[in-house]
């Protein structure tokens, strides 16, 4: 924004610099400091006044208050230089390569094989491949369906590498999407996918904690054609329908399944182990930590298995046309790299490869005396009893079933980051040394005090204090972000604040609430207070206003009974759910006496 005053003050402090370092005045370092300051100032008044003017004409009615929340949630980071283990990449196309280089290292298979098993695939695949086979029963997609599709598509998504946007395609007359259901009605029956629609252009993003200057920091997001992803959702479709009605997914796969979420997962951990509280039973689990799941998935093996499912013809040769030849190109600012091919792995980014990665892993070992919990490619092993010794055999018992699974369809296990805790209702911290510690890899893997699984902290007494204090840290983490839009100066009218508290923080702190509600009140206090002073800073309350009294001004709950109505709406249906997973969760009257989930609802 232009203003006057601050261009005649820059001018004035470029002049007092020439003039000091041609004459070290001291006189002149202090106009030149005076200068400085006057002009930080300004330019601070002249920021808040226009973010001001902006906050006041923003309304929850149309779409700008989240757009305008979305500037202030994420920042765009730029790539540092990059250190490659031969040179230096500095300019953004050197940072494309680089990174594509680093990325086609990572799109392949693990040099690990079972040779029968690699030999079986390899002659079975080709066999299929060869054989032209028509056909009769390919279910067309109609122009109905095809329009249903465009409509759920959202504006804000960023488009391929053909640059054809969504709004865009949601404005096309009904005679092109005529044309284009011609064209996925033709892509079914030949059983072919266009090789135009199998590029992606990756947007590197840097992991959490991660090192800047190092290419292997970043994680590979895919743009795809969003044409494409229309013809992947009318593929998804058929492919779901067949794999529920033939019941075909493992009931312990919680990951992209309709109806079922994270929280579902936690909850079997959570009630498998207070289960084995209330029998007097310890419970030891461990936590695989699989390495580039998704990008190093055994191509011709996946196609392996969906065939022995049983699959329709017609869906074996698109899926299988879809995952071959596959390429990429990595995009910094306005640069792209060259095209690099994709030997391995599912697109990330698409809609078909969360289920075919479900497909991949769905015949994965389970033992009768543990309980196996996945969501996507997190995996839990847990097993219960009064003698330590009996946990440590049935988890190396599934451990030693799983190795042999993972080296025969070339999946790697990272043992250094695969975790282990012991959950004991008498835990004290000298314990952890006195437990008998399970091997993977040949490879001790020593009890933990708390482990990170589906974003919650379980502690050994699952008290869930440690969630609470790191929850803290993350939510003070986001509202520093957001303290210009909510803080008590700003100018942004009280409804909204309170709709950006509702919408980006409170979720933070409610996360998996069904799982932890039976928790202490001195540790649920963490999060009560956070909810609090959070309400007291958007509503600019006095010290003599009590909480109660501004929650019933605004009509807003307490965390507490928020929490209590989330989990009576969950735990109301859970009886509907038809997989026997969700079925086998202990079901029992709440006792104000013993610590569980549904004790929330007393």
């Amino acid at each position: 924004m232009f203003n006057a005053e601050l261009v005649k003050l820059n001018k004035d402090r470029n002049l007092a610099r020439k003039m000091f370092q041609n004459s070290r005045n001291p006189a002149l370092k202090r106009i030149l400091n005076k200068l400085n300051k006057k002009i930080i100032k300004l330019s601070e008044k002249i920021e808040n006044e226009s973010l001001n003017n902006k906050l006041v004409n923003i309304n929850t009615y149309d779409g700008k208050l989240w757009n305008f929340v979305k500037s202030f949630k994420s920042k765009k980071q730029n790539i540092p230089t990059l250190n490659d283990t031969a040179n230096i990449a500095l300019t953004d196309i050197e940072k494309a390569n680089c990174l594509a280089n680093s990325l086609e290292t990572q799109f392949t298979l693990y040099n690990i094989s079972d040779i029968n098993t690699e030999n079986s695939v390899k002659r079975f695949v080709e066999n299929f491949r060869i054989l032209n086979v028509k056909c009769a029963d390919t279910d067309l997609p109609s122009p109905s369906e095809v329009l249903g599709c465009i409509k759920k598509l959202k504006n804000n998504k960023a488009p391929g590498i053909d640059s054809i946007s969504n709004m865009m395609i949601r404005n096309l007359s009904h005679n092109v999407i005529f044309y284009l259901t011609f064209l996925f009605q033709k892509i079914l029956t030949l059983g072919h996918f266009p090789q135009r629609w199998k590029t992606a252009t990756v947007v590197p993003i840097l992991k959490p904690g991660k090192d800047p200057t190092q290419p292997s920091s970043y994680r590979p997001i895919s743009l795809l054609s969003s044409i494409s992803k229309i013809a992947e959702n009318i593929i998804l479709t058929r492919f779901n329908k067949h794999l529920t009605d033939n019941n075909i997914l493992c009931n312990e796969q919680f990951g992209f399944r309709p109806n079922l979420s994270n929280s579902h997962q936690l909850l079997r951990v959570a009630e498998f182990v207070y289960e084995g509280f209330t029998n007097k039973q310890k419970t030891g689990a461990v936590f695989l930590d699989i390495q580039k799941a998704f990008d190093r998935v055994w191509q011709d093996a996946l196609i392996h298995k969906i065939i022995s499912y049983n699959t329709p013809t017609y869906l074996n040769k698109i899926i299988d046309s879809y995952l071959q030849n596959r390429n990429f190109c990595v995009k910094v600012n306005n640069e792209l790299s060259d095209l690099k091919n994709i030997a391995a792995g599912v697109a990330q980014g698409s809609k078909l490869g969360p289920i075919l990665f479900s497909c991949f892993i769905n015949d994965i070992p389970k033992q009768f005396n543990t309980l196996f919990c996945m969501y996507a490619d997190d995996t839990a092993i847990l097993a219960r009893h009064k003698n330590p010794n009996f946990i440590k055999l049935a988890l190396d018992r599934h451990i030693h079933a799983l190795e042999g699974w993972f080296i025969k369809w070339k999946i790697t296990i990272n043992a250094t980051k695969t975790e282990a805790i012991m959950f004991h209702k008498n835990w004290i911290s000298n314990m952890i040394h006195k437990f008998p510690r399970v091997k993977i890899q040949n490879k001790i893997i020593p009890w933990s005090k708390e482990v990170k699984y589906l974003g919650v902290i379980l502690d050994p007494r699952l008290t869930w204090k440690p969630h609470f204090l790191y929850v803290r840290c993350k939510f003070w983490a986001n509202t520093r972000k957001l303290f210009p839009l909510i803080a008590r100066n700003s100018r942004l009218d009280r409804e909204a604040k309170i709709l950006i508290y509702t919408a980006y923080l409170r979720p933070i702190l409610t996360y998996a609430a069904l799982v932890w509600g039976c928790a202490a009140n001195t540790n649920l206090k963490i999060l009560e207070v956070l909810q609090n002073k959070t309400i007291r800073t958007i509503c600019n309350a006095t010290w003599y206003m009590s909480n109660t009294d501004i929650r019933k001004d605004l009509k807003y709950p307490s965390l507490r009974d928020f929490i209590k109505k989330l989990s009576a709406n969950f735990f109301k249906n859970i009886n509907l759910y038809d997989n026997p997973a969700i079925k086998d969760i202990a079901s029992y009257s709440p006792n104000i006496k013993i610590k569980r989930p549904r004790n929330v609802l007393l």
